[in-house]
């Protein structure tokens, strides 16, 4: 019986694509196959009922588990305030120990969209918040063996160049808890762990709410303003500088606030006045893909800065990799 619970859960691994590439935690309890079985279907059967999946309200695109961006949903024209602990995320948790040793920002001409914390091979690599696992795998591109999780109050953090991954998509993780174990996979001089914080898959600066110092929040409260990240009390002692879109009394009126809501969701507030349409008329989309035409003496790092993106997003776009040859008049898709 032994034996038949091995190839199982064998079989089981190359079925969801993911073998040799994730670590399975196995329970020295389970003795049956149909044991074996409940406790894998605990983790498909989890993301089949869309309520359960975090911030579901707040993410218009379908859930995907390929690729780091699976969507261009994030607006400009709207003002987002998201309440960071809640009782569905839980407190937040420092990923792991170490120090910072490079930061969020340019470096050497591209853009580092996270923060990497020194680590020794092995080291334990825990969630931030709680959440739901929407992606786990090893190779992903620069990445290595990545983390994305998705947590209610609308974010999702991101490990990267992990040596080892102990956790499967669609899986529930709790704040704190092992999700995979640090190394120098993918494009990694040395062992470290790449952290990022995302909201609506847009990057932005971890230290905005976090001191990676005392491993603590700064804020309770994140403020997205005209496509930039605050935290609240930045927010409030810099009102005044910042470029904001005025908000007409009557979309105030009609909007969702912090304090008049029962639970702990993402307030959103329109920062433009909304124009009546005519009944045949389709509302307009949100994003229109553009391209950029590849002519003589192209690179994506030349066409990134251009653009001013990063390689890594047009890679994962246009689902090619960094090395790949640019061919004369290729397109390719922009953010």
């Amino acid at each position: 019986m032994q034996h038949k619970s091995i190839i199982l859960i064998t079989l089981l691994a190359f079925s969801t694509g993911i073998f040799a590439q994730v670590e399975i935690k196995t329970d020295t309890t389970l003795t049956t196959e149909k044991q074996c079985m409940d406790s894998i279907s605990v983790i498909k059967n989890t993301i089949l009922s869309i309520e359960y999946l975090p911030a579901a309200h707040f993410y218009t695109d379908e859930w995907r588990n390929e690729h780091t961006r699976s969507a261009y949903i994030f607006r400009k024209d709207t003002t987002y305030i998201l309440p960071l602990n809640n009782d569905k995320t839980g407190s937040f948790v420092f990923p792991c120990d170490g120090k910072v040793c490079s930061s969020y920002g340019l470096r050497s001409g591209r853009m580092h969209t996270g923060m990497d914390i020194k680590q020794n091979h092995g080291d334990p690599i825990v969630a931030a918040w709680n959440g739901v696992v929407r992606m786990a795998r090893m190779a992903y591109y620069g990445y290595g063996g990545i983390v994305v999780i998705r947590h209610d109050n609308g974010l999702e953090t991101v490990y990267a160049h992990l040596s080892r991954v102990s956790v499967l998509p669609n899986q529930e993780v709790k704040a704190g808890e092992l999700i995979g174990k640090a190394g120098r996979t993918g494009r990694a001089s040395t062992e470290h762990l790449h952290f990022e914080t995302r909201f609506l898959y847009e990057c932005f600066n971890p230290k905005t709410i976090i001191d990676f110092d005392t491993y603590q929040l700064t804020t309770d409260t994140l403020i997205v303003v005209n496509g930039k990240f605050y935290a609240k009390e930045d927010y409030d002692n810099n009102k005044n500088q910042v470029d904001e879109i005025p908000v007409s009394s009557d979309i105030l009126n009609d909007t969702l606030n912090i304090n008049d809501t029962t639970d702990d969701s993402i307030s959103i507030v329109k920062s433009k006045p909304i124009v009546p349409q005519k009944e045949n008329t389709p509302p307009p989309t949100t994003y229109k893909p553009k391209y950029h035409i590849v002519k003589q003496g192209d690179t994506l790092y030349k066409i990134a800065k251009k653009y001013s993106t990063t390689v890594n997003k047009l890679c994962e776009i246009n689902r090619i990799k960094e090395n790949d040859i640019l061919s004369l008049n290729q397109k390719i898709k922009l953010p």
